[in-house]
């Protein structure tokens, strides 16, 4: 782990957070995530730190369908100006929004009862989480997870209901898919968590929400078509929709 990276987890140590990194979980182009020993004053024994990458090192998404409603920053003359000129200040202000985001989206989310990880702290560039996961190490992504076809129909019903979830909190995660949902076949209760949240969308404000919404419920949808669920999933996001227009949900 080099320095930049040590330097980002210090804050969570000096809060009595974590004790010692243990090991990377999962490096992508944005973040990485790292298993920590928690500290015994957190009363469990992981957590889960994502930091994301310098400037320098990252390619985080800026895809126009989710950048519609984050235009808050821009108001600040300083930043905008510094942004147009590419600055690394200017270039730093939308990232450090793109953290922040996946903070306010994980905690808002949590309230809400949507099966996330639970959120513990934000500090910089870091955020702290639940470790969903063992001493064994973090349990498989629903991609990686071999679904007994007894169990699909249960584990699709409860995704439903999470992005039922979601939209009542006017979210649309925008890029679900088996790579992003953690899942735990040994637990009948609390079986899975949604990840990855910086991209979501406010369904109020992004004219794109509907059809990222269709994006995710088709996508997730696909890969429990192929263990023999039968469901109309097109009808299933429309019927969300409509009932989230009307606020009936």
């Amino acid at each position: 782990m080099d320095n930049e990276t040590k330097e980002a987890l210090e804050p969570f140590i000096e809060l009595a957070l974590i004790t010692e990194v243990m090991y990377p979980v999962k490096s992508g182009k944005e973040a990485t995530v790292y298993a920590c020993r928690a500290h015994p004053n957190t009363g469990t024994e992981w957590l889960a730190a994502k930091v994301y990458k310098h400037l320098r090192e990252r390619s985080f998404r800026n895809d126009a369908a989710y950048q519609e409603n984050r235009t808050a920053m821009y108001h600040n003359t300083r930043v905008r100006r510094a942004y147009e000129n590419g600055s690394e200040f200017g270039l730093e202000a939308p990232f450090m929004l793109w953290v922040g985001q996946e903070w306010e989206h994980l905690t808002k989310l949590h309230r809400t009862g949507v099966h996330v990880p639970v959120p513990v702290k934000h500090a910089g560039r870091a955020i702290l989480m639940e470790f969903f996961g063992t001493k064994d190490g973090p349990c498989p992504t629903l991609q990686q997870t071999k679904v007994p076809p007894a169990r699909a129909g249960e584990l699709w019903n409860l995704l439903k209901a999470n992005i039922e979830m979601m939209l009542q909190a006017d979210c649309v995660h925008g890029d679900l898919s088996p790579y992003n949902i953690l899942v735990d076949l040994d637990s009948s209760s609390d079986p899975l968590r949604i990840i990855d949240l910086p991209q979501c969308v406010d369904a109020r404000f992004n004219a794109n929400a509907r059809d990222l919404l269709a994006h995710d419920v088709e996508t997730t949808f696909h890969y429990f078509e192929k263990l023999g669920v039968r469901d109309n999933p097109r009808a299933f996001m429309a019927d969300l929709w409509q009932r989230w227009k009307r606020a009936e949900l």
